[in-house]
């Protein structure tokens, strides 16, 4: 045997291991004929084949490699032919075996993914290899013929299959190919419902290259934008099933494999633009000829942000260029527009045009919150000086959101049909349209614009300003955070002024003496019992009275608790306590409605003449204060309605005192004159609050005779004539910035005194700056199921009933005086009831509720240290039984949490908990309702869709295929654990031994062989990497535990196999070190022999041996 041994050695030293395989085969042929045992050789016959394969490959002589590999068996031969890299030649293999999806399999993993789709029959597989191939070729990569018919095919064949990522990647692939918006956009809203967030962002900036109206693009934008953060701060941390399911998508999308947690492999041909933000020494390192790059985990992350960032800012470049719909200011003022390039709306607004300006400034807005937050989340080495992304911002950072801000709280009059009815108010100024899952972008940035604002004021300002108090009145009205955000500052700031106060007695100096902000801080009565020594915010007054009449229904005292808050700024008049001509009117125009329609109410047969704009300010004012929970059923009309004073004529009488009142603050009430110091500023003209100013007074003077009285007549129209001279002066210093139409009412009104002629000065006034009419209004409350007739729209009435005006009844209508009443002192009657002091209950209201924040807080400190206790002892009661993480990365763990749910498979809905806060309520009984177009109602599917369709995380948990699929899984990862994975570390053990191995990797004779058995060994692993991730995406965890122990069972086989043969080879290339080390030896020995002759011993005689031997 060991002359065999030799022999076959001597075969392998020239490399006729086809000889030498031959002998093998003929030494065991033989010994089997003779039926004698077969002493185990050093070498097997297939070692020898595998040699010799390897062999011809190196010389390029593939027939031979074949023929050679013919007499092994089709495992060996595939193992030989992928580790070698023949993968042609293996797929060949697999066909003629008969097993084609196995050969597509291995096509597709090594890029020959046309091959591939031909060799499959399965519909899932096929599209996925024609999406790679149109992927490749659109990229630029490859020319493949035909691309819209294979996408078109793919896409067929994703939708039969129901596989949505691959659908939405498909259309983004036509949509790109043909340059086609609208399948851009539905790609864009199919990457988003699947969470694919890298193939949103790719379908929106193919989207910006395409030629479509501004407000299309803009309305991707912004959820983009979004999906392009929520990406990045994934990238940071995937804290949630979702999060890692956007990134693992993401690295999927551009060819990117995670190998463990700190390398990964990413594909030339689909990594597209990320190679170009990888560091020169990750590309200059690898070899050209390998499509896969070995980049540090980190490096792939910074590669992707900056890709992101790249998206980012040619998005919003694009975006800037594009102008957006908006009404001209000179031409909503009554002014001339002389820039011929200005493309704002010249004429009245159609509903449709309001609502696309309104939903234009809201996306503009949640982008310019966007932008800031990008600053915060990218990462800071990305932001260079120059930043990226303040280039991007213009100087005042927050410019969108105040243009939306000015748009939604005008200073000139308020548009009609911004709230001609409860439903178009809602659909206009709703921002739950732009809610993304658990976030609102617009409502965010708006609230941090108003927060910013406020912080950057001086003390004085927080304390006495009027304007900066209504102002984040209307925001956080408007971002449904009203009251709490609200009082929040409101409490900080009455505590800091009381505190400085505080400070300033305790240094000896006179109280309030030298603290800003002491004209708008208010002491409650010191004679009521309750009342704290706590000065308060003056605008604590106009908060009570709305809270009045939202939260308490209570007309009188919201009545009333006006009066008090404005008398505060007409007493002290000072600046910056008086509020602007605009919020002053608005004010005003508020009260003054407000208290007609209760006139109205209460005086059946009153009929006023109003515009229909006024109409409309109850539905708006309404949707600002009349939402959540705490204002149930608190619409204006309804508690008009509800209101049932004890005395009749006196509660008329209170609300008359009340609207004159309001005329005198409008005309002249000591030094405070609204009308007169509306002319007073070029500024208040041009921005039409002069022309707002004017219509308030009109409107109070054509129906004075009615609500106000007589006399009011003269005292409203005694200013105009002065207001003519300023106007004239003005329009000679400045013609082109005072409108004609104001001059032509102020005229009429300095001339007139016909209240015919007022009504149709007002009538024509309307007309032209809005196309609005006048209405003849009354109080009707038609009981529910009431018949009407087909002209009121089939509809009841329960509120202010209006029809057009019937303007000649000015002409013969007697000055009717029959609620005209005896001229009154205001100052001295026009509360003459003893009250109680508003601020003293205000004071106690804010104690109570300071004490129940106290309160609330010590229990919620208490529920936290519960919590914290309760966890840290399931940790550490747990922590000796909990079993040990999978180090090897393999298994593919799914769990549940509220997000989604990896072991059913299921997205949940991200409902927020303020749900029902931020859905704004409708009003139930409006008084009049529209119908939503065709379009909108399309909108809104598409926005709910997957909401509709989804399910809740406490819902999904509680369902019993949630529990069965948890008890499978558990199972199944129980068997992962103690009986694969050790397996697996075996195998993987077993490849590090055989690799490290110098003898073996060097050794003639072995080399193949030891990369033949890490083969089996590998590919034994990769079998069952695959399925891991095969069951998952299946989510059938009921069988996994025996598809897995078939695999693992070949595992082991292979494991063994390699692991005793290892040993084998090992003991006998030891074995034949030590005879090559004891022949080199008696070698030495001999040569010293030969060289020193006289150190030789003799030789003994033969009969000397035999002696010896005896």
């Amino acid at each position: 045997m060991q002359e065999f041994d030799l022999a076959l050695k001597m075969c392998c030293h020239e490399e006729l291991y086809e000889e030498a395989a031959k002998s093998v085969e003929r030494y065991q042929k033989m010994m089997r004929k003779e039926g004698l045992p077969i002493s185990k050789l050093s070498y097997t016959a297939n070692q020898f084949y595998l040699e010799a394969a390897a062999k011809y490959l190196r010389t390029n002589k593939m027939s031979e490699m074949k023929e050679v590999l013919s007499h092994l068996d089709t495992e060996d031969q595939l193992v030989f032919l992928k580790t070698h890299k023949c993968f042609a030649e293996a797929a060949d293999l697999l066909k003629r075996e008969g097993k084609d999806e196995e050969a597509a399999k291995l096509m597709m993993q090594h890029g020959f993914v046309l091959e591939a789709a031909k060799l499959t029959n399965q519909k899932e597989f096929r599209a996925s290899c024609l999406l790679a191939a149109a992927r490749l070729s659109v990229a630029g990569i490859c020319k493949v013929e035909n691309v819209r018919d294979i996408l078109s095919e793919a896409l067929e064949l994703f939708q039969r299959t129901d596989q949505k990522s691959g659908s939405a990647e498909a259309t983004y692939l036509i949509g790109l190919l043909e340059k086609d918006f609208y399948m851009l956009k539905k790609a864009f809203g199919m990457f988003l419902r699947v969470n694919h967030n890298a193939g949103a962002v790719e379908a929106l900036f193919g989207a910006t290259s395409c030629d479509v109206e501004s407000e299309a693009i803009l309305g991707l934008t912004s959820y983009g934008i979004e999906a392009l953060l929520n990406l990045v701060k994934a990238f940071k941390k995937a804290g949630t099933n979702a999060e890692k399911e956007m990134v693992k998508s993401c690295f999927e999308y551009f060819g990117i494999v995670l190998i463990d947690g700190k390398s990964c492999q990413v594909s030339q041909n689909e990594a597209g633009c990320i190679l170009e933000h990888l560091s020169e020494n990750y590309k200059q390192r690898e070899k050209r000829t390998s499509d896969k790059l070995s980049v540090s985990l980190e490096e792939v992350k910074f590669a992707l942000n900056k890709h992101l960032l790249n998206r980012l800012t040619a998005v919003i470049h694009h975006l800037l260029g594009l102008s957006f719909p908006n009404i001209c200011t000179k031409f909503i003022a009554g002014l001339k527009c002389e820039d011929e390039t200005c493309e704002d709306f010249h004429s009245s607004l159609s509903l449709h045009e309001i609502k696309s300006i309104f939903q234009c400034k809201m996306h503009l807005a949640a982008i310019n919150g966007l932008l800031l937050e990008a600053k915060q989340v990218f990462p800071k080495d990305l932001l260079h000086e120059p930043n990226a992304i303040d280039e991007l911002l213009t100087a005042d950072k927050y410019a969108l959101c105040k243009s939306l801000i000015n748009a939604i709280f005008p200073k000139h009059f308020h548009l009609r049909m911004v709230s001609e009815n409860p439903v178009v108010c809602k659909q206009i100024l709703s921002l739950y349209r732009f809610s993304h899952k658990n976030s609102n972008p617009c409502r965010a940035v708006l609230r941090e614009c108003i927060r910013s604002e406020f912080r950057n004021e001086t003390a004085q300002n927080r304390r006495e300003s009027t304007d900066l108090w209504l102002r984040m009145m209307q925001v956080f009205a408007f971002t449904s955070t009203y009251p709490e955000e609200f009082e929040r500052l409101l409490f900080k700031e009455e505590d800091d002024y009381n505190r400085e106060l505080k400070m300033a007695d305790e240094r000896g100096r006179g109280r309030s003496k030298g603290i800003e902000g002491r004209y708008g801080m208010l002491l409650p009565d010191k004679y009521a019992g309750n009342a704290e020594s706590t000065y308060l915010c003056f605008i604590r007054l106009l908060q009570d009275s709305m809270d009045q009449l939202y939260i308490h229904r209570n007309l009188e005292q919201c009545r009333w608790l006006f009066y008090r808050f404005m008398n505060v700024l007409v007493k002290k008049c000072v600046d910056p306590l008086i509020p602007s001509i605009g919020n002053t009117v608005a004010l005003l125009e508020f009260q003054f409605i407000l208290c007609s329609a209760v006139l109205m109410r209460l005086c059946k047969t009153m009929t006023l003449c109003l515009p229909k704009s006024y109409i409309a300010l109850f539905h708006y004012w309404d949707y600002l204060f009349a939402r959540g929970d705490r204002c149930k059923d608190a619409f204006t009309f309804s508690v008009i309605q509800e209101y049932k004073p004890q005395d009749t004529k006196q509660a008329i009488e209170k609300f008359k005192l009340h609207l004159r009142y309001l005329a005198n603050v409008l005309c002249g009430y000591e030094n405070f004159n609204v009308l007169f110091d509306a002319f007073g500023d070029l500024g208040f003209i041009v921005s039409g609050e002069a022309e707002r100013t004017v219509v308030l007074c009109l409107v109070m003077l054509v129906n004075a005779d009615q609500v106000l009285g007589w006399k009011y007549k003269d005292r409203l129209a005694k200013i105009f004539p002065t207001l003519r001279e300023f106007l004239a002066e003005l329009k000679r210093d400045y013609p082109s910035k005072v409108p004609e139409r104001l001059i032509k009412i102020v005229d009429l009104m300095s001339e007139t005194s016909s209240v015919k002629e007022v009504v149709d000065g007002l009538k024509e006034l309307l007309l032209c700056r809005d196309k609005e009419y006048l209405a003849d209004c009354c109080w009707r409350w038609d009981p529910k199921g009431t018949r009407v007739t087909k002209y009121e729209n089939n509809k009841p009435v329960r509120g202010i009933y209006f029809e057009v005006a019937d303007l000649d009844r000015f002409a013969y209508l007697s000055q009717a005086r029959n609620f005209e009443e005896a001229e009154i002192d205001l100052e001295k009657d026009m509360y003459i009831e003893e009250r109680e002091d508003p601020l003293a209950n205000i004071a106690s209201i804010r104690q109570q509720k300071q004490q129940q924040k106290a309160s609330a807080k010590r229990k919620l400190w208490g529920l936290f240290l519960f919590v914290y206790c309760c966890v840290r002892w399931k940790r550490i009661s747990s922590s000796k039984q909990e079993s040990p993480d999978m180090a090897l990365g393999v298994f593919k763990k799914a769990d549940v949490d509220p997000t989604q749910c990896d072991l059913c498979g299921v997205k949940f809905l991200q409902r927020p908990a303020n749900f029902a806060a931020q859905t704004e309520p409708s009003e139930k009984e409006p008084s009049e309702v529209t119908t939503a177009t065709e379009a909108d109602w399309e909108e809104n599917m598409d926005r709910n869709e997957i909401f509709a369709a989804g399910e809740t995380f406490e819902n999904h948990i509680m369902l019993d295929e949630h529990g069965n699929n948890f008890a499978s899984y558990q199972r199944y990862f129980e068997f992962f654990r103690i009986n694969v994975e050790p397996l697996i570390r075996k195998g993987m053990d077993v490849m590090e031994s055989i690799a490290d191995n110098t003898c073996i990797k060097g050794h003639f004779a072995s080399n193949e062989q030891s990369n033949h058995m890490q083969s089996r060994i590998q590919a034994a692993i990769k079998k069952i990497s695959d399925m891991v991730e095969d069951i998952y995406r299946r989510k059938a965890w009921a069988d996994a535990e025996e598809t897995m122990s078939k695999l693992a069972s070949n595992l082991n086989s292979n494991v063994d196999k390699a692991s005793n043969w290892l040993k084998e080879t090992e003991s006998r290339l030891l074995k034949e070190e030590e005879f090559d080390h004891d022949k080199d030896l008696d070698s030495e020995v001999k040569c010293e022999e030969d060289t020193f002759e006289e150190l030789h011993p003799k030789k003994p005689s033969r009969k000397m041996m035999k002696r010896r031997r005896k």
